[in-house]
């Protein structure tokens, strides 16, 4: 097999299959495609024009949902396997996890807060602070509300195992955090210990540490014009 990623890693999505393929000890090429600016014909290999997309050899497949179980049924590494859960309504309830990070999370966390922060200011813009304060204290807590009441007291979402449930949240959460925000731990302290220790994992902190390269370099070229 010889994979290339399309995708920027930042974007959580592309996140979540960084993730598999370090914890499988996969090689990989990245190639960067930036959203809002993706090449006219990447919409033969991604019809929605959307990263990741996944190229083994000849074969191409987008959705990061659907890339990761690729990658877990054509590997069979045991680490990745571990990650779906035995029992058929334990598998039915990391999908709809990873499925709420993926459509209720993102777009608030990701598309909003990170965008708007992050994205938009890098793009000599001025972030909508309206929008990121809705999202601050109308839309975001109601999800980690329910976040926190499927977490309990476990250290995992599904049966206190790490799963791709836990992989597309964490994604979520880091954007979050690249945002300039915090889960607040008066708030819910579950979630917030949780977080904290999904970022000590080595696979998260070596992710999450090359990110921030990045993200300095976005922020130093925002300086100059900031300036002006």
């Amino acid at each position: 097999m010889a994979f290339t990623l399309h995708g920027a890693p930042l974007s959580p999505f592309v996140r979540k299959v960084m993730y598999l393929l370090a914890l499988s000890k996969t090689d990989y090429k990245l190639k960067i495609i930036v959203p809002g600016s993706v090449p006219d014909d990447f919409v033969t290999i991604s019809p929605l024009r959307r990263i990741p997309v996944l190229q083994d050899n000849e074969f191409y497949q987008a959705d990061s949902s659907i890339v990761c179980n690729y990658l877990i049924e054509t590997l069979n590494h045991d680490n990745l396997t571990l990650l779906i859960p035995a029992n058929a309504q334990l598998r039915a309830h990391m999908r709809w996890l990873e499925k709420f990070a993926d459509y209720e999370l993102a777009p608030w966390l990701s598309f909003v807060v990170f965008r708007q922060r992050v994205l938009i200011k890098a793009a000599g813009k001025v972030p909508n602070e309206e929008r990121i304060q809705e999202a601050l204290s109308v839309r975001i807590p109601p999800l980690l509300d329910y976040l926190t009441n499927q977490l309990g007291s476990n250290h995992y979402f599904v049966d206190n195992r790490l799963s791709l449930a836990d992989i597309a949240i964490t994604s979520q959460m880091i954007n979050f955090m690249h945002g300039g925000e915090h889960i607040d731990k008066a708030m819910w302290p579950q979630l917030s210990d949780y977080f904290e220790r999904m970022l000590a994992m080595p696979i998260w902190n070596n992710l999450v540490t090359r990110e921030q390269v990045t993200l300095n370099k976005i922020r130093a070229s925002i300086m100059p014009k900031a300036l002006d």
